[in-house]
């Protein structure tokens, strides 16, 4: 079955997370301890995926008796509990996937997250990750970002070794720029317009809304 849109749970500082925020998807998938945590909420999760070794064993009966689906793994694996998750979402051939719960915990399962947006864009599928702070979405060619007073500062970065982007409708407008991987001058830009609108000639970019912590 093709749905619009998919929602990916972890179970990382996912405390902001409701019930309206996982309205929009039609789709939703509990990865590990993010099922358990969904359930918590009243949220019932399409799927659960993991090797649930984040869960007791009480836990663990409550997620197989609540989500109609489960598919547990071992814990000696070659792939994360997450990326299971991706490639399932794949799946189902989405036009979106947003990844929540997958920043503020463990630096290097936030890095492989960021890593596995990559593998969802490739699939010509809208790759975004959200957080309490944040919203994150994976760019190649033209996209409009709308203006959200929740996120007032507005960033772009280079995924690839280096990009070449065009943005308007922000205080600091750049036309066909190159900007390579390690610099900063993409960051802490503000949206002017109702939107801005991003052109990546080259490569492929992080176009991340923020606000303070």
């Amino acid at each position: 079955m093709k749905h619009k849109s998919v929602a990916i749970v972890a179970h990382s500082n996912i405390e902001w997370v409701s019930k309206a925020d996982l309205k929009p998807y039609s789709f939703i998938i509990g990865v590990d301890r993010g099922a358990f945590v969904l359930l918590q909420k009243g949220i019932t999760p399409d799927v659960a995926i993991g090797d649930f070794d984040s869960v007791t064993k009480k836990e663990m009966e409550e997620i197989r008796i609540k989500v109609t689906k489960v598919q547990q793994y071992p814990k000696d694996k070659d792939q994360t509990d997450l990326e299971l998750a991706v490639t399932h979402a794949l799946t189902l051939h989405p036009g979106e996937i947003t990844l929540f719960g997958t920043t503020g915990g463990r630096l290097d399962q936030s890095l492989a997250a960021l890593h596995l947006l990559r593998t969802i864009h490739e699939q010509k599928c809208v790759a975004m990750m959200k957080d309490e702070h944040n919203l994150l979405t994976l760019v190649s060619g033209k996209c409009k970002i709308e203006k959200n007073k929740q996120f007032p500062y507005f960033s772009v970065l280079p995924a690839s070794d280096e990009i070449v982007v065009s943005i308007f409708g922000c205080q600091y407008p750049l036309v066909k720029h190159r900007m390579k991987k390690g610099t900063t001058l993409g960051v802490s830009n503000v949206i002017v317009s109702s939107d801005a609108e991003i052109h990546v000639h080259e490569g492929t970019a992080y176009c991340i809304c923020s606000r303070d912590v």
